[in-house]
């Protein structure tokens, strides 16, 4: 086996910060509004800013004179690089990590080419953490980011995509949830940064759904992580580029599209691997269309794991076992021989100093030097230490998100340690599984690497505080009211770089998360009477929890019990007169009220909302019960209040079009129309709503793009299956409008769109 023989240099270009102009998207579902839909992230672009120490632009310089000289020395193509990162995907549930149920043949086939490390662990059981660590090749200790949505990557850290950008690379990233909006500056050295995640929640009519809001972060599915990317590799292939694809399928709630619902009827959460796997293939795909594979260094990693009831932990980010630390890492390197497995034991520490040596970029700047993590090549070369290199991994979620304790890990040769208010040793060699705590009868082993571990935080810490995020009340509203941080004033305090053993062991209170988790995921899937009986096992340990109350508000509502609810929101409201109801229950209250035909007994409790916590998605569901009630003029002011609040929140923007549009103003209509689609790619409304108004003044074939736009984004958007159906008929389009039909009969065969449509096309010749 030859030695690995590094890329090429890249070389500069001009403009290497210029800003990318965003490629059409398709969108998403139609119906009544969303407000589960909206997205708060900033918008997807930014220019880098500029305040880099003197250090990096020096050494940017110098490396930009190295690649000139070295351009005209050699005419080979620098590499690409593409980084796909998988959330919360355990490595044994992968097919090459020799999971059998598992469907990942892109992944095994990466792995075939490629190399895959058996034994990669992540720094950090939480996404932005062990995504910053990812990025910068430094632990959390040293860059600072802690926990999701509390903190933020300081401007001062250097990320791999400025280092490549530097270094001439155009640079683009699509991610799939909240916790890694640019917002978190995560989005540092792209030029291309999409983060928008206004994706529809909507029910398989079109109408309002909430199965997510006040539940889990805004997420998007991977397919329209890649929607995001296409265009832009489509655009950029013929130069040097970085791209780096997240795609957070596997998160909870588990509820993997077709077929993969099907195939994995008994295994959500590998259905969710499994749709992930066939995204990740279409990039390859194209990839490859363009000509580009070969020469395309492409790595592939998790952020975590996920617990899935091992040391009886169902999610993950409260414990620091190897069930959510343990991920897969694969490497498929431009001309080299594949099929390597390596044994060793790494880190996602690892993955930017490995990238950057193998581009030939090591020797350049600082080097090697300004990593923590250790380049890979010498193991993929063959060479193998002595013994592993001690890691680091941590999870201080507990403490900031759930007022518990901490946990530090240290791995060191075959042994783990695990610091915290309740400590615990390991044998990894001989008790892989972490069943059997070994602190009592090996105490000298334990002293030792508690004292280990106090020594190698005291060398990797970085103690500034400027990681610790200055949240918007946007931010933070939307935290809270997913239970997920308490709600003290201002900034949340700056960790202690020490071993700590106060709080609650987060070993002993992970049966309050589990059953958190799976109320969650029952009212998810609209099971409100198990959600009932979970939400009441954590109000009788905390009977106060203004967060487990709202959750039951909402089962409340789930199973019919409207008054009980408002009663129980009122109780929210006497223990925290600060405490509003979350938009979720907001949703299911004017819902319900409108259903039984009563909307304007939800108007006063959503006036007390806006004059507490005015919000866009609450002005815009007001609107609509104005609306039920026939007062037009307030449906229209809250429309204009919502877009006020926030321009870019289209579901307002999308009911304020159609009023124009109801009016004969259908130039100002289509101006709000094209606002909306360009603010919210995502949005279906926005597109069925726009082709309804372009069928209506007789442009038919722009109307069945829109149309198809939105059936292409959500398969299970009935009215705009039809809306596609009919429309494509007219235009004389039958095969398209049979197959259109052969889809819609699949997925509702019972509806009266279907029969609807069945008949029209009996009819058509």
């Amino acid at each position: 086996m030859g030695k690995l023989t590094n890329g090429p240099l890249a070389a500069p270009t001009v403009s290497r910060w210029m800003k990318s102009a965003k490629e059409l998207l398709v969108g998403y579902s139609i119906g009544a509004m969303n407000p589960a839909s909206h997205s708060f992230s900033r918008p997807a672009h930014r220019h880098q800013q500029s305040l880099q120490p003197l250090r990096w632009s020096v050494c940017a310089a110098i490396w930009l004179v190295v690649f000139v000289l070295q351009l005209s020395c050699s005419p080979s193509r620098p590499w690409n690089v593409v980084l796909v990162t998988f959330d919360t995907t355990r490595a044994d549930h992968i097919g090459c990590y020799g999971s059998e149920r598992a469907r990942t043949p892109h992944l095994d086939a990466l792995a075939a080419a490629g190399v895959r490390f058996d034994q990669a662990f992540a720094a950090a059981p939480i996404t932005l953490p062990s995504h910053s660590t990812i990025l910068t090749g430094l632990y959390p200790l040293a860059h600072g980011v802690r926990d999701n949505g509390l903190f933020r990557l300081a401007e001062r850290q250097t990320t791999l995509a400025e280092i490549l950008a530097a270094a001439g690379y155009r640079t683009a990233a699509a991610v799939g949830s909240f916790p890694l909006a640019s917002r978190f500056g995560i989005d540092q050295g792209f030029e291309f940064y999409d983060d928008n995640f206004a994706v529809a929640f909507q029910d398989y009519r079109g109408g309002r759904a909430t199965p997510k809001t006040g539940l889990y972060f805004d997420e998007r599915p991977s397919s329209l992580v890649n929607d995001a990317l296409k265009p832009w590799i489509e655009k950029h292939h013929d130069q040097p580029f970085f791209l780096w694809a997240h795609y957070f399928d596997p998160h909870q709630p588990y509820a993997p599209p077709p077929p993969f619902d099907q195939l994995f009827v008994d295994s959500p959460y590998d259905g969710e691997i499994a749709f992930a796997d066939e995204s990740f293939g279409r990039i390859m795909d194209q990839l490859r269309q363009l000509g580009v594979y070969d020469r395309t260094l492409i790595v592939m990693t998790a952020d975590h794991g996920e617990g899935l009831g091992q040391h009886n932990e169902l999610t993950h980010s409260t414990l620091a076992y190897n069930s959510t630390l343990h991920v897969p890492l694969i490497l498929k390197i431009p001309g080299r021989t594949g099929g390597i497995v390596v044994d060793q034991r790494v880190g996602s520490v690892d993955i930017t100093p490995t990238i950057v040596d193998l581009l030939g970029l090591g020797n350049q700047g600082e080097g090697m030097d300004r990593f923590q993590g250790h380049s890979l090549v010498p193991l993929i070369n063959g060479s193998e230490a002595s013994s592993p290199p001690i890691q680091y991994a941590e999870t201080l979620a507990p403490r900031f998100s759930g007022g518990l304790g901490e946990l530090r890990v240290l791995f060191a040769r075959d042994h783990k340690y695990i610091h915290g208010p309740r400590p615990e040793l390991f044998d990894l060699l001989n008790d892989p599984e972490e069943t059997h705590d070994l602190v009592e009868e090996q105490r000298d082993l334990a002293a030792t690497m508690e004292r280990r571990l106090a020594t190698f935080m005291k060398e990797h810490a970085d103690h500034s505080p400027d990681a610790v995020a200055d949240m918007d009340a946007e931010t933070r509203s939307r935290l809270e009211s997913l239970g997920y941080i308490r709600s003290q004033p201002g900034k949340i305090a700056t960790p202690l770089e020490e071993l700590r053993r106060d709080g609650v062991a987060p070993q002993d209170q992970v049966d309050d998360v589990n059953e958190l988790s799976s109320a969650k995921q029952m009212l998810f899937e609209q099971r409100f009477l198990v959600a009932l009986r979970l939400i009441d096992i954590l109000l009788d340990r905390h009977p106060d929890n203004p967060y487990y109350l709202q959750l039951r508000a909402s089962a409340e509502i789930g199973v019919g019990q409207v008054e009980e609810a408002l009663a129980t929101l009122e109780r929210v409201r006497t223990l925290d007169p600060r405490a509003l109801p979350t938009e979720r229950v907001l949703v299911q209250v004017a819902d319900y009220f409108v259903a039984k035909g009563e909307p304007a007994r939800a108007i006063p409790i959503f006036e007390a909302q806006q004059e507490g916590a005015p919000s866009a998605a609450g002005r815009w569901i007001l609107a609509s019960l104005f609306a039920a009630t026939g007062q037009p003029e307030k449906e229209i002011e809250q429309l204009q209040l919502a877009l006020e609040q926030a321009p870019a929140f289209s579901p307002a923007r999308v009911d304020l079009a159609v009023r124009r549009a109801q009016t004969g103003d259908i130039d100002t209509a289509t101006r709000e129309f094209e606002r909306a689609i360009a603010d919210m790619p995502y949005y279906p409304r926005a597109h069925f709503n726009f082709g309804a108004m372009l069928l209506d003044t007789g442009n038919t074939r722009e109307a069945l793009l829109h149309f198809r736009r939105a059936v292409a984004i959500e398969p299970r958007y009935i009215q705009a299956r039809y809306a596609e159906i009919a429309t494509a008929s007219s235009l004389g389009q039958l095969e398209l409008a049979r197959t259109a039909l052969s889809q819609l009969e699949a997925i509702a065969p019972d509806s009266s769109e279907f029969a609807a449509a069945t008949a029209l096309l009996t009819e058509s010749p």
